[in-house]
């Protein structure tokens, strides 16, 4: 859900080209973190493949899970990013969104993970692990949710002033077309956003209630 299905050309440039560069610094850094931990290779992979497969469940509605939260409370912050990160590469590489557009997408759906990865351990982790671990995929999906209209928002604003310029009119106000896009764009997307999160959420609890029955010790490791 929180992927922007776009293609190349939409986004301005120094969005994307920003996106990249902020993308690929934290996969880096994850890279580089996973050198020591190369215990958790497998498990960064598996979880890739888990969220590819996510992505592909239909529910129904023009929105799909991708348990990006999930990612980060069981590789951690960074692991789980570089997850979606490769999610996001081999989506991209099969049309699933413009090649312009893999910088941001990895830094939306990324967010879940960084964001519900940090959280669950500041909340304690493994000592109340379902309440903090719904606790954080919520807080991570909300910001995620938030991130994604604030992209569309720039997006938006820079087309309605590209049109006005080409048609040769005046460019429309800032502020009156940041009102009036995403008063509509969080319009049509708010009863998805609601299923999405009810989707990610239960989901994401059911998984990190079986690893920690078949692997307890998971969770409390860290």
């Amino acid at each position: 859900m929180s992927h922007l299905h776009i293609s190349d050309g939409v986004l301005p440039w120094w969005l994307w080209v920003g996106g990249y560069v902020a993308a690929l610094a934290i996969v880096l850094v994850a890279l580089f973190r996973l050198q020591g931990q190369r215990r958790l290779l497998p498990a960064v992979a598996v979880m890739a493949a888990v969220g590819l497969v996510a992505m592909n469940i239909p529910l129904g509605l023009p929105v799909h899970i991708n348990l990006a939260a999930l990612a980060g409370i069981i590789l951690g912050p960074l692991h789980g990013f570089l997850a979606m990160f490769i999610v996001n590469l081999l989506t991209t590489l099969v049309g699933h969104g413009g090649v312009t557009v893999l910088g941001i997408n990895s830094l939306l759906v990324g967010s879940e993970a960084l964001v519900a990865g940090l959280l669950f351990k500041g909340f304690g982790g493994a000592k109340r692990l379902l309440p903090n671990a719904a606790l954080a995929i919520l807080v991570a999906l909300l910001v995620s949710t938030l991130l994604v209209v604030a992209t569309a928002g720039v997006a938006g604003g820079e087309l309605e002033t590209m049109v006005a310029h080409e048609h040769g009119h005046d460019a429309p106000e800032p502020a009156h077309e940041h009102e009036s896009f995403l008063k509509t764009f969080v319009t049509l997307i708010a009863p998805l956003v609601a299923v999405w999160l009810a989707a990610e959420l239960a989901v994401s609890l059911l998984v990190v209630g079986y690893v920690n029955k078949v692997r307890g010790g998971w969770f409390a490791r860290g």
